[in-house]
């Protein structure tokens, strides 16, 4: 199955993130307190794996510094974001679904979190 991840940052109101799969299921969830955008990427990732995802699973995300951590290609320097990336990789690990980078226009996540 194919399931797409996006988050939003604080926006001086809210930060926010949305899980969309191929099957029509979503969830989102807002919060109204200051977050980063990768903080929120990292919060839609780990809904979908606790969520949605299931062995052989690819998740979808445009946010290249998430993949390209989470995948082990770049290292993550901001502190904040270390037990969140340690935490997706082991669950990944765990379920044995991949994660990969797609350009924004093709995010069926990013697409519901704007509207």
């Amino acid at each position: 199955m194919k399931i797409w991840i996006d988050g939003s940052g604080w926006n001086g109101k809210v930060s926010r993130w949305m899980v969309a799969a191929e099957d029509g299921r979503t969830k989102g969830d807002c919060f109204d307190y200051e977050r980063t955008n990768n903080e929120m990427e990292y919060g839609a990732l780990l809904d979908a794996l606790n969520s949605f995802a299931k062995k052989e699973d690819v998740i979808y995300s445009d946010s290249q510094l998430v993949v390209n951590q989470v995948n082990g290609k770049w290292r993550v320097k901001e502190q904040r974001l270390f037990a969140l990336c340690q935490a997706a990789q082991a669950h990944m690990k765990e379920i044995g679904c991949s994660l990969v980078w797609i350009p924004r226009e093709q995010n069926k996540a990013g697409h519901l979190l704007e509207s």
